[in-house]
Order: structure tokens, then C-alpha cells, then sequence
């Protein structure tokens, strides 16, 4: 953290989850701002822009996606959280603009990866790993990761076993330096890459 104040919000209409959020990120130089809707967040904003925002994915009125949606403008960065996250959720949330997306429940280590990714761009290292390191089956793997597919259905599409998916999605994550399939989709989006 540097020496100035960072506001962090945490949106999420279960109490028990904000207030539980609130208490792992505390600390020096943050500031805690807690919304139980996204309407209430976004009519925050009149009144300025947080450095961060938690979002959850499933809330009434409107969904986290919805509010991400109409924060795309905005330029902070927004960290999804759910407790009913899949691959497809985790893949609109990052073509939406969200910088991560991780399901409840969140340890420390988790919650503090996430934070200092999102406010120094740690996780955008881009380790310079050319998609061109990819062999041609993995390349198959990381598009249809990409456009939101189970390993299960990969493995149909692909007639392999999903064993077989499991280590081509292991060898991508490791040569492109993302550790999950949002991270993935956060890479190609940002290189504007076909691969």
C-alpha cells in the first residue's frame, strides 16, 4: 500500500458476508464502504468512485453483472464474488470488465491476492509468454475455456477424457501465468489476442 488512502467498497446483500469482508480488509490505509444493493453503490458513486469494489454476482433488483454492466466506464476495478460462481459467470464478468472473480468462502490469502492484484495491477505482470508457446491442442483448450466451457464439455467437443483437459488447462494457466479461467479471459481481452 502506499502512503495514501484507499476506499475499498463491498457490495453484497447478505449482512453477515459485508461485515465479515469489511473485517479481513480492514487495515492501515483503507477505508471500508459497505452497500446492500447495487443500487446503492451505484448512486454512490454520484459522490465519487472507489478504488476497488467487491461485487456479488447474485442480488436482488440488480445482479452484480447488471451493475457491472453499467460500471464499465468507470475505470476502477471490480473483484466479483459468489457463492454461486461457474465458468460462464466468471467469463461474462470478466469480459464485462471485472478484474477478478473468486467464490465464497474467501480466506485471507485470497482476499489479500485479490486486493493488491486489482490496486497495482500485480496480476497484469503479463510475464511476456508469447500465446505462440501454446501447442496446437492447448490453443483448442484456451479458446474453449474462453468462451465459457466446462471441462466436461471440452472434453466431449475435444473426445478426450476431462483428465485429459485438466492438464492442457494446468500447462495454459502455467505458460500464460494466470491461475484461473478469469484470469484467462482477462489476458486475451487485454491483448485483444486470437488464439
Amino acid at each position: 500500500m502506499t502512503d495514501s488512502m484507499k476506499t475499498i467498497a463491498i457490495v453484497d446483500d447478505d449482512d453477515a458476508v459485508r461485515e465479515s469482508l469489511a473485517a479481513a480488509l480492514e487495515g492501515p490505509g483503507r477505508e471500508i464502504a459497505l452497500y446492500p444493493h447495487g443500487l446503492a453503490f451505484l448512486q454512490s458513486l454520484d459522490d465519487g468512485a472507489p478504488d476497488l469494489a467487491f461485487l456479488d454476482l447474485k442480488m436482488p433488483q440488480l445482479s452484480g453483472l447488471d451493475v457491472l454492466r453499467r460500471l464499465k466506464p468507470q475505470g476502477f476495478p471490480v473483484i466479483m464474488i459468489s457463492a454461486h460462481g461457474d465458468i460462464s459467470a466468471a467469463v461474462q464478468a470478466v469480459k464485462l470488465g471485472a478484474f477478478d472473480f473468486i467464490e465464497k468462502p474467501f480466506t485471507p490469502a485470497m482476499l489479500d491476492a485479490a486486493v493488491a492484484g486489482a490496486l497495482y495491477k500485480a496480476g497484469e505482470n503479463g510475464s511476456g509468454v508469447a500465446l505462440e508457446a501454446l501447442t496446437e491442442r492447448e490453443r483448442e483448450v484456451a479458446r474453449a475455456l474462453n468462451e465459457g466451457l466446462t471441462n466436461k464439455e471440452i472434453a466431449r467437443e475435444l473426445e478426450v477424457s476431462p483428465r485429459t483437459i485438466e492438464i492442457h488447462r494446468s500447462r495454459v494457466f502455467s505458460k500464460l501465468g494466470v491461475r484461473n479461467v478469469a484470469g484467462l479471459v482477462k489476458l486475451l481481452s487485454d491483448r485483444s489476442a486470437k488464439i
